[in-house]
């Protein structure tokens, strides 16, 4: 006993004058030292080299978007995915693969100002296994979704419409019991989301919706616009809070449903996928145009025996990386003040119209002096060719400015800096000094812009000055909703004005902040665009607008009018009113308003029995009354929502409408997939075009383990190297026998 406790003393004394300071080390065995010293620079290197689901380092990982206690997504990474591309699982690797997307079809078919349109997407299941496949696609922000159907082979899945967390329950049953099954929900009125259970292997796809939307039409011009891509959207918050979908962001304080809108985008320098996209178009507006021209793309036009014109991409498919735009010029001549178009309500007997009128031209007035705010986004995704076109535009505004206005720029991506802390006058010098500083904006960061809107807004404001403020931005951003309230207790008696920038911009941000500043939305998608569209934009400010808008109806009764309360109009813009005529087929419409300052008044004269019939208007009608029902329910405190979302949901039901509280949703009663096991999930998107890849996504995702453990694994290393240094210095190890 003495011999142990004397080798024991003797251990403790060697690892006393071996130990370090503060570090509890005397109960390792130095001699395991080396060998740790070799597992923390293999763990390192490992770290380092882990590759995550999605590079983001530009304008989609802030320092602050996620906390270091997010809940991470799957263990397995989904790959880069996007516009509609499915993947599945493999059940062997848990690797994801692709499934193949042939071919996208969009079918439009224009008549008057009502677009019916047809998508489908084609898919063929080249897997060995049943597949449960998951897209993310976008469609216009204004279209109403009414169907869905899922061809495979030669059965046909129609869908029912359900409030959505009745569908969801629905589909996760279907899916569990081998049924074929898809889901179709609304994540944002311009973004989607699909999913499709138990896909046998060899099954050819095709998946088919229908939506209705209107046609903006505005200075004799028409204007349609289909959306290829959903853009990568930027992700603010503090703290993560899971992650419900299968996008490449977690789900955050601030965007509570990120991974459902972050569908991983392909690198456009990787292999090119085979999927593409063809679109046509069949055209008959109710006019004769003088001229049909695509913003976005080459076309065909062929005209047909019947007068109606034959559009089709002229390369005949395309890769999804860009917004389709069509415009089409009305001939002077044959512009008419009032359009009128009508479908009549099955389960009423009422009938249903859209009705648009062009209010005659104000006569023009020397406008007051104005303070105008010129809000810029310069966050990563902007850089290409949209930064330059936002530039651009911005120089055009400067030149507009009048001797007795004001003015202030703000610039923001992450943060944001003014080009002067106060508004300054419009003098020549410092119009001068403001174009040098608008030249010297470069993209880069993130796109935090609720912070610079509030820095705006809440401006003091000067007397004799009306505000108008410009935001110039690509909107794609994942907290919308923050922004409408924002604005909704910020603005005060400023307009807002919204200039969406690039190929692929988020429309419903843009449109609807817009109509909550009482301003109006225009669309830059190229830099041949800029100087007619900005023009357009700044003569419309520049111009009497029609304030205190009221309408009256003579000869007809009418009811459920939407807008409720019609918007202020600008100069050529159309007034837009969706509603149903109750009686009376023939009368006419006063509308009076105030034109700078003074009353103003101009009657237009209907008549159902010569309007154009539109089986499309009815649907319209109950997407206008569910848009007027989500703008009582943003406003209304937390007690009042449930009774409007109660009315959303039962007049969703009743048209068939996809909303944020309603999906549609198809179960095959046959049971297909025995054992009820299915792998995967989907969805790929093209990078827009004109982005740059290294400036939307970088370093690894915010929120993901693999930064943690590769700074865990230097800490480690150094602790290590330290301990190493202290114990060689102090002579050769002791190994006690």
């Amino acid at each position: 006993m003495s011999s142990l406790a004397e080798k024991f003393l003797q251990h403790r004394q060697c690892q006393n004058r071996l130990a370090v300071p503060g570090l509890p080390i005397d109960w390792i065995p130095i001699a395991w030292l080396p060998i740790a010293l070799a597992l923390l620079l293999l763990t390192t290197i490992f770290a380092s080299t882990a590759k995550p689901a999605q590079q983001s380092g530009g304008d989609n990982s802030p320092e602050t978007n996620t906390s270091p206690q997010a809940t991470a997504p799957p263990r397995v990474a989904i790959p880069p995915v996007g516009e509609g591309c499915l993947l599945y699982r493999s059940g062997d690797s848990g690797e994801y693969l692709p499934l193949t997307l042939v071919h996208t079809d969009a079918a439009l078919d224009v008549r008057g100002l009502v677009i019916s349109a047809t998508v489908t997407q084609q898919y063929f299941n080249s897997a060995a296994t049943p597949l449960e496949a998951v897209y993310v696609f976008p469609l216009p922000h204004d279209a109403a979704v009414y169907d869905m159907e899922i061809h495979i082979g030669n059965r046909v899945i129609r869908s029912v419409i359900r409030e959505r967390e009745e569908a969801k329950r629905v589909y996760s049953a279907a899916k569990a019991q081998g049924q074929r099954a898809a889901l179709v929900e609304e994540e944002r009125p311009n973004v989607f989301t699909t999913s499709v259970a138990n896909i046998m292997p060899g099954d050819h796809i095709d998946v088919r919706l229908r939506y209705v939307e209107p046609l903006r039409w505005a200075d004799g011009t028409v204007r349609l616009t289909f959306p290829m891509v959903v853009g990568p959207r930027y992700i603010a918050g503090t703290a993560a809070t899971g992650h419900s979908g299968t996008g490449w962001a977690l789900d955050t304080d601030a965007v509570p449903d990120a991974s459902r809108i972050t569908p991983p985008v392909r690198n456009p320098e990787s292999t090119r996928p085979g999927h593409d996209i063809s679109v046509t178009v069949d055209l008959d507006p109710g006019f004769e145009t003088s001229a049909v021209n695509s913003i976005s793309h080459p076309v065909t036009i062929n005209r047909l025996g019947d007068g109606r014109q034959h559009i089709t991409l002229a390369t005949g498919a395309t890769i999804p990386n860009k917004d389709f735009i069509l415009e089409m010029q009305q001939a002077v001549s044959t512009q008419p003040k009032t359009a009128m178009f009508l479908s009549p309500d099955r389960e009423t007997g009422e009938t249903n119209f859209l009705l648009t009128a062009f209010p005659p031209t104000v006569a023009p007035t020397e406008r007051d002096p104005v303070e105008m705010h010129y809000v810029i986004d310069i966050s990563g995704s902007m850089e290409g060719t949209s930064i330059t076109q936002a530039r651009a535009a911005l120089l055009q505004a400067l030149n507009r400015l009048r001797p007795g206005d004001r003015f202030g720029i703000l610039a923001f991506n992450h943060t944001y800096f003014e080009f002067s802390p106060e508004p300054l006058a419009a003098t020549d010098s410092n119009v001068e000094s403001a174009r040098n500083f608008v030249r010297n904006l470069h993209a880069g960061g993130g796109t935090e812009m609720l912070p610079a809107l509030l820095h705006v807004m809440q401006k003091p404001q000067a007397e004799g000055f009306l505000r108008h403020i410009i935001l110039m931005t690509d909107g794609d951003l994942g907290n919308e909703e923050q922004i409408f309230t924002a604005l909704n207790r910020e603005l005060g008696g400023a307009r807002l004005y919204t200039v969406a920038i690039g190929s692929a911009p988020n429309f419903f941000l843009a449109a609807k902040m817009a109509q909550f500043g009482r301003g109006t939305f225009t669309h830059i998608a190229d830099v041949a665009e800029i100087n007619k569209q900005m023009g357009q934009l700044l003569n419309a400010i520049d111009s009497p607008v029609l304030t205190d808008v009221n309408l009256s109806f003579e000869g007809v009764q009418v009811a459920d009018l939407y807008p409720q309360r019609p918007p202020d109009l600008f100069l050529r813009e159309p007034l837009l009113i969706y509603g149903r005529i109750t009686q009376g087929q023939k009368g006419r419409i006063i509308l009076t308003a105030r034109a700078a300052g003074q009353p103003y008044q101009a009657t237009f004269p209907i008549d159902a029995a010569t309007a154009t019939f539109h089986p499309g208007i009815t649907v319209l009608w109950a997407r206008q009354r569910v848009e007027s029902l989500m703008d009582d329910w943003r406003q209304s405190s937390d007690d009042d929502r449930e009774a409007t979302r109660n009315a959303i949901i039962a007049h969703a039901i009743r048209y068939r409408l996809v909303t944020r509280f309603t999906s549609l949703v198809a179960v095959e009663q046959q049971i297909t997939n025995t054992t009820g096991q299915s792998t995967t999930v989907a969805v790929r998107a093209e990078l827009p075009a004109g982005m740059q890849m290294d400036k939307v996504f970088g370093a690894p995702a915010t929120g993901t383990a693999e930064a943690f453990y590769e700074a865990l694994g230097l800490l480690l290393l150094l602790i290590g190297g330290a301990l190493a240094f202290v114990t060689w210095g102090r002579g050769p190890l002791v190994v006690l026998r």
